[in-house]
Parts: structure tokens; sequence; C-alpha cells
């Protein structure tokens, strides 16, 4: 068999490259999220609402769509956005069915805000209610699976939020 170069590929991976950017495209209209993220004071919902370019600087700073986190010097929260657990879709195998996964990571001294909010279940909550049973890029409904407590250090934590994307024909 001779591999063919020329004619433009199908594959459902490449929906995730539209997801992730929906996804990612809600957050940055999100502004209670944009502010739990960017403000790391106990108040920060009555902090102004992110200019375009605080908004821009959160991409790749605490919005992260590349699982690599590179901890700065200021005390920052952040969120991790990976596509994982690809299956082929039992009814349609033309599609395949994925968990999306969010890192939700805080620096501990921001952890408990005014009115003994918790940081990390304020952005668990901005998530949920962006995505829980929203669709997406493709045929499917995002649904919620699960959240797990994550601990990486004596500084940072968080919880780690799972969806399941099964695309049902």
């Amino acid at each position: 068999m001779k591999l063919d170069l020329f004619t433009p590929i199908k594959s459902t991976f490449l929906t995730a490259e539209k997801d992730l950017f929906g996804i990612v495209d809600k957050m940055l209209n999100n502004e209670n999220l944009k502010k739990l993220l960017y403000y790391p004071v106990k108040s920060a919902f009555r902090e102004p609402n992110l200019t375009q370019e605080q908004t821009l600087g959160l991409i790749h700073r605490n919005i992260r769509v590349v699982p690599k986190l590179q901890i700065e010097e200021e005390v920052e929260s952040y969120v991790i956005i990976t596509f994982d657990g690809f299956t082929t879709n039992a009814n349609n195998p033309e599609y395949r069915d994925n968990m999306i996964t969010f890192d939700i990571i805080c620096h501990m001294d921001t952890w408990v805000m005014e009115n003994y909010q918790l940081r990390p279940y304020k952005i668990m909550g901005e998530i949920d209610g962006m995505l829980n049973n929203q669709k997406l890029n493709g045929i499917g409904v995002v649904e919620f699976v699960g959240a797990n407590q994550l601990l990486l250090n004596s500084e940072l934590a968080g919880y780690t939020l799972m969806y399941r994307v099964v695309n049902d024909v």
C-alpha cells in the first residue's frame, strides 16, 4: 500500500484541537474564572475585570494546554487542560470518545477567600457550569465523571476534574 501525502486526512483526533480552542475561548470569556486565576487575593471577585492584555496573558501562564507546570515566583493559580483516554465509539467507529481533564492547581496561600469560599472549588464550579452537559465541536455531550484531590507539594494543591465526551449517534 502506497502512502498518499496529498489527500487531506480524515481523523476525529483533529476535532480535539477545535474542542480545546472552544474550551479556552469559553474560559477567556468567563469574568469570574479570569479573576480567580489572575488575582491571588481573598477579594478576587471585587477586583476589576481584566483588560484584553491581561486576559491574553492568562494563556500559557494560568490556562495551559501543554501538560507542563512551570512555577512562577508569584503566587498563582493554574488550570491545565488535557485530552486523554481516546477510544473508538461503540456505535459509530468513525468517532472517538475521550476524556477531558482539568488540573486545577492553587497556591495554598490563596485557597481561602472571603466568606470562607475556597478558590479551587470556585474554579471547579465555573468550569463545570461552562461544560457539563454541553456540546463541543463533535456530536457528543460533555459529561462530568468525577473529581479527585491533587496534592503537588506543601505549597500547591487542588483538584482534577474529569469529563467524558461520548459521541452517541
